[in-house]
């Protein structure tokens, strides 16, 4: 099949229409990753941090300080992070402008478990997202621009297929669950701490959706997502582990095309 070829009429969203145009390229794994991310990332699948500094005096709101890293130094000792405060404290933190991550789902069922890998970097607005195989090769990649156009091949494709995102997200793609989401005030705490996770200090949160006991763990060192955990009851049935996590520009070679061009 012939590369899709730009049109004044643009479908408005990713799913269903981009994803034909990617399988009809034979781009099974891909197409595994789009759908997969899509189903556990709604539902129950559901600039460089800064870090916070935390006011001594109860009542007051978190503030955000350059060079700051939440819950060390004499914070420590001052402040309980509960349900009370902890949407207050996550809402001061934000996603690093240029960084890179590993990211493993692991789906657990009755007699094994299943896993799934990727990388994703992020610069300029743009964010790419391999899917890695059990060999740590990527296996395909998905590429978003800022005009919410999104390109997708496989591992040694020469030309890439692409579509609209619509409402499809970025976290969707790698199968992350967005933490922002606990902000939502229809979203109730029913714990809350902090805990270091990687070396990290986090603030963890628990609360109930779908069904399901959801534990996200937030650093306060990057902005982003530490680890996160399904439980259907006192089963666990999905963790995201978020690792190697550095804050440093991505090479812009990341953001190539297979036909050589740049989309940064």
């Amino acid at each position: 099949m012939k590369p899709v070829k730009k049109e004044k009429h643009t479908p408005k969203h990713y799913l269903p229409d981009t994803t034909p145009k990617i399988a009809a390229a034979g781009a099974t794994v891909l197409v595994l990753l789009v759908v997969l991310s899509f189903v556990l990332s709604s539902g129950w699948m559901h600039g460089s941090s800064t870090g916070i500094i935390l006011p001594g005096s109860e009542g007051d709101s978190p503030t955000v300080g350059t060079g700051s890293a939440l819950l060390t130094g004499q914070s420590v000792d001052d402040i309980t992070i509960d349900i009370n405060n902890a949407k207050t404290v996550i809402a001061t933190l934000a996603r690093p402008t240029a960084y890179s991550s590993r990211i493993e789902n692991t789906i657990y069922y009755d007699g094994g478990s299943a896993a799934l890998y990727c990388h994703r970097y992020a610069r300029d607005n743009v964010m790419r997202t391999d899917t890695l195989g059990s060999d740590n090769q990527v296996q395909s990649t998905l590429i978003r621009v800022p005009d919410g156009k999104v390109y997708a091949w496989n591992a040694g494709d020469s030309i890439a297929y692409q579509g609209k995102a619509g409402d499809f997200t970025d976290d969707a793609a790698a199968m992350l669950p967005t933490y922002e989401d606990v902000l939502a005030d229809e979203v109730q705490l029913t714990a809350a701490g902090r805990q270091d996770i990687n070396g990290e200090p986090c603030i963890v949160v628990t609360f109930e959706q779908d069904g399901y006991r959801c534990v996200y763990g937030i650093s306060t060192v990057s902005g982003l997502l530490a680890q996160a955990s399904f439980y259907d009851g006192d089963t666990l049935t999905r963790k995201v582990t978020v690792s190697e996590i550095s804050t440093e520009t991505p090479d812009s070679e990341l953001f190539t095309l297979p036909d050589g061009e740049s989309v940064i």
